[in-house]
């Protein structure tokens, strides 16, 4: 066959072949119900409840406020972290280290307060290690969840 043949015939097929859609990195929420605050509060009961420590809270959006002295919305971010799940991760695959500790970001955007996280990925070649990412992304979504319900 010539490659005036082969091409069209190449092309047509890989674009018929089903693709993997890319699996999502992050699970986002929003409320307009909440106050800023109230959401904040409640993604603090929400990671505690799971038995998560809070690690870090990084008041953005209020710190550049302050330094600059001018209107700037809320922008906050709060990191977590379980060390049996975390020390079950890494000796599955160390390199995983790379997405701890746990993080939820809030913005507050118009009228909405919107919520956050990052999924741990869920394709590697190892099933234990995917079967953990699944889980472990339930309980990101679920703490997002709680802080956005009315």
């Amino acid at each position: 066959m010539s490659p005036r043949v082969l091409i069209p015939l190449f092309l047509a097929f890989l674009l018929g072949c089903p693709q993997k859609a890319p699996e999502p990195l992050f699970f986002e929420a929003s409320t307009t119900q909440k106050a800023y605050r109230d959401v904040l509060a409640e993604l603090e009961i929400a990671i505690t409840q799971r038995n998560f420590r809070i690690t870090g809270h990084n008041k953005i959006g209020s710190v550049i406020r302050e330094r600059e002295g001018r209107a700037f919305p809320d922008y906050d971010t709060i990191q977590f972290c379980n060390l049996s799940e975390a020390r079950f991760m890494l000796e599955l695959s160390p390199r995983m280290v790379a997405w701890m500790p746990c993080n939820v970001s809030v913005r507050a955007q118009g009228d909405q307060v919107i919520v956050t996280t990052h999924l741990l990925p869920t394709d590697s070649e190892d099933p234990a290690l995917n079967d953990f990412a699944r889980r472990m992304n339930e309980e990101l979504k679920a703490i997002v969840q709680f802080a956005v319900e009315p």
